[in-house]
């Protein structure tokens, strides 16, 4: 008797696609493990969003309101103004001094320039002992306050607090787009 035939275990063309794609998958693999650098979980995440603070958010409604009574535009809330002004906040919550000028003599434009902003036009609001539904009241009550929240010119903003002695300490830095 003679032996069956010797059978390829890949004999009809469904079959060889799959070893085919299954070789190329082991061929991609081990190419991929001998060129790759380790990287953890973390690195291959994308970066988290930042959460925005509600408090702020309701600062950005009062004041987009002001501004919509004017006939301007509302306010674009801009990630690296609202770090510039959170780094503000709590520097003045850390010294207890509510001031346009910094701990180091720098000025808002210098402080929005130290998180890549570069802008034709900036104006800065700070404030201290209010809270999210007082605070643009207290700023559209003062005439130079009130002019930069109400200048049309001015299309982005960030706007933080940080709790200190006294209160909340606020920051709104507005700059053209």
């Amino acid at each position: 008797m003679t032996p069956p035939p010797a059978v390829s275990p890949v004999t009809s063309p469904a079959r060889r696609r799959g070893v085919t794609a299954a070789a190329t998958v082991v061929a991609v693999t081990a190419l991929l493990a001998a060129t790759a650098t380790t990287a953890s979980a973390v690195e291959l995440l994308p970066a988290p969003v930042p959460a925005v603070d509600p408090l702020a958010l309701t600062v950005l409604d009062e004041t987009n309101a002001a501004r919509a009574a004017v006939g301007c535009a509302p306010l674009l809330l801009v990630d690296p103004l609202v770090a510039t002004a959170a780094d503000h906040s709590g520097e003045m919550a850390r010294t207890g001094l509510m001031t346009h000028t910094g701990a180091d003599g720098s000025t808002p434009r210098i402080r929005l320039q130290a998180h890549g902003v570069s802008a034709a036009r900036t104006a800065e609001n700070v404030a201290r002992g209010f809270d999210a539904a007082t605070v643009v009241d207290a700023w559209l009550a003062s005439p130079g306050h009130r002019a930069n929240i109400l200048d049309c010119r001015l299309g982005q903003v960030g706007i933080a607090q940080a709790p200190g002695a006294g209160g909340l300490y606020w920051t709104q830095v507005l700059t053209s787009a």
